[in-house]
This record gives C-alpha cells, structure tokens and sequence, in this order.
C-alpha cells in the first residue's frame, strides 16, 4: 500500500512538472515591442480608423474631447492621415504620393509641399494640430524617416497581463513615456504610458499617455488613442489623393 501511494504521489508530481513545462512562457515587454515594431516594418499596406479623448483642465473642470482619425498606406511611401477634431471644429491632413508629402490645415487654409528627403517636416508640422495622434505609429511606418513619437519614447515597460480591445485579446504594456532632446540629452515630458498589442497581429490597438510630471497639482492632461488596424489590406490610388477643400 505504501509502495502504491509512494507511485501515486511520485506521478501528479510527474504531471504537474510537466503541465508547467508544456505552459507556454508569456513573451517580455521588450520582445512583444520588437515584434510589433517589426510587423509594422513588414507591411506592405496598412489601414485604421481611430479615436483621440482627451480629459485636461484643472481639478473641478476638467474637460473631455473625442476626435477622430484615419490612415491609409501602402509600401514604400504613399500615405494619407486624415484627422477631424471634435464636432469639425478643425481638421489636419498629411498625404503622400511617388513624388513628395504633403499637408493641409484647415485652421490656416495653408497647404504645403514637401519634396524628397524633406517629409519629415509633414509629420513635425502635424503633431500638435492632431494631439500627436499623427506621430503614434508614424515612426514604424517610416523608419527610416528617423521621427519621434510616443512608442519611441516609451520605456522601461513591463507585461501587465492581457486585456481584450473591442473584442481582440492584447497583451497590456505598462512602462513610462520620456521624451529626450537630441542635443542636450535632456528629459521631458516625463509621464506613465500604456500600451496595448494584439496577440494575433501585433498591432497596436490602444496607447494610454498620462499627465506628465511636474505640472500643477491636481491638473490632468490625459489621452487615449484607440486604433481599428487592418493589415495588408488592397489599397488602390484613389485612396490617397486628397484635394485640399476651400471650406470644410
């Protein structure tokens, strides 16, 4: 009897050894950062539609705003963003084709163009008209553009666990977003970020920026950008013309 319980003991032993040797280890937050970065590389289209809310203002007011955005592009180079602000209240959009960039303001009326090797003012020029919605995955688009934005600046990230977005499950990336300047090397915009991927495709499906640091108490200054993506869909060129309208 002792011999049979000895067996018993010695083989759910066995079994919960193996059960968690067979249980598949959770990649790390850098690894799932570098597949995704590497999956936005290999596209060779992308599309999305999205939204920006924002709460910002002082303690007893502070103010909600939703905007809306999409994207289109297709490899190497043509791409189109455009982004419509609350109620239409302004609008920004930058589009590409064979031969440059281009953007157009509606709070300006001013349209620019942007020849080859100079893109990147298209994207510089449209941060702040579009709450940075424009420079969210802009840098893994283009990398070789060498541009700047919330996923480039987000760090010292750790696996939170998985959370489902509209229905897909998403690994949820919790770290801290710090922008740099270049030539001083130093550090702004210090502020907590989160960010979600999709387990099946790797695409970013949510980004989380907080308040940053060293504002005034109590003050918010938050944003959420929540993305629709389709990878590799049929784009055709009618998908990225845009003709700048006289009124809006």
């Amino acid at each position: 009897m002792k011999t049979f319980r000895t067996l018993v003991v010695a083989g759910a032993c066995a079994s919960v050894a193996w059960a968690q040797a067979a249980r598949p280890v959770p990649p790390s937050a850098d690894e799932l950062l570098t597949r995704s970065q590497a999956a936005y590389a290999a596209l060779k289209s992308y599309a999305d539609s999205g939204t920006v809310d924002t709460e910002f203002g002082p303690p007893g007011g502070v103010l909600h705003e939703h905007h809306t955005f999409k994207t289109a592009y297709r490899a190497p180079r043509h791409f189109l963003f455009d982004f419509v602000r609350e109620e239409k209240a302004d609008r920004f959009v930058v589009w590409a084709d064979d031969a440059a960039f281009h953007s157009w303001w509606q709070a300006t009326g001013v349209a620019e163009t942007y020849g080859k090797g100079e893109g990147g003012g298209a994207f510089i020029a449209g941060g702040e008209p579009t709450l940075n919605a424009l420079m969210q995955l802009s840098p893994w688009l283009f990398p070789q553009a060498d541009l700047t934005g919330p996923l480039t600046e987000f760090g010292g990230a750790s696996l939170a666990g998985t959370e489902a977005i509209d229905g897909h499950s998403c690994y949820k990336l919790a770290g801290v977003g710090k922008s740099v300047y270049r030539a001083s090397g130093r550090v702004v915009n210090v502020r907590r970020m989160t960010v979600w991927v999709d387990a099946q495709t790797l695409l970013v499906r949510r980004v989380f920026e907080d308040t940053a640091e060293g504002g005034p108490a109590g003050n918010l200054n938050r944003s959420t950008v929540t993305f629709e993506p389709q990878p590799n869909p049929t784009l055709d060129d009618a998908r990225f013309v845009f003709a700048p309208p006289k009124t809006f």
